[in-house]
């Protein structure tokens, strides 16, 4: 009879969000793996109403500190599709690679700051 163990962790650092593992090992096999990354809600729909729709893009940015960009497109194409406005050319050049600037840097923050440490041996 092989032995089953199982690893539970509840909160895993270093993650953007938060994040759980759990593991279940029955001898030298592997028998399931979850990974949870999760985010808790930030209400942020509530601190839009009652606003100028307008302002949308500059309040969800607030939403995380490392891709602002990302909500603050995401709110913007919401509010051209409402008003049937469909952007091209050079303006959605721009917003590509700012978009993809900030994914950049997002994985130089990950590389750099999150995961290197560990890496190096440093807390």
């Amino acid at each position: 009879m092989s032995e089953t163990r199982t690893i539970e962790v509840d909160y895993l650092a270093r993650v953007e969000g938060e994040g759980a593992m759990y593991v279940r090992t029955e001898g030298d096999r592997v028998e399931e793996v979850k990974l949870s990354i999760f985010e808790a809600p930030r209400f942020f729909e509530g601190f839009l109403r009652g606003r100028d729709f307008r302002e949308a893009p500059d309040i969800t940015a607030r939403i995380c500190g490392i891709c602002p960009i990302a909500y603050q497109m995401g709110a913007s194409l919401a509010m051209e599709d409402l008003c049937g406005i469909t952007v091209d050319g050079v303006l959605q050049d721009l917003r590509r690679l700012a978009y993809c600037g900030e994914w950049i840097e997002s994985h130089a923050l990950h590389v750099f700051m999150l995961h290197l440490p560990d890496f190096l041996g440093y807390p």
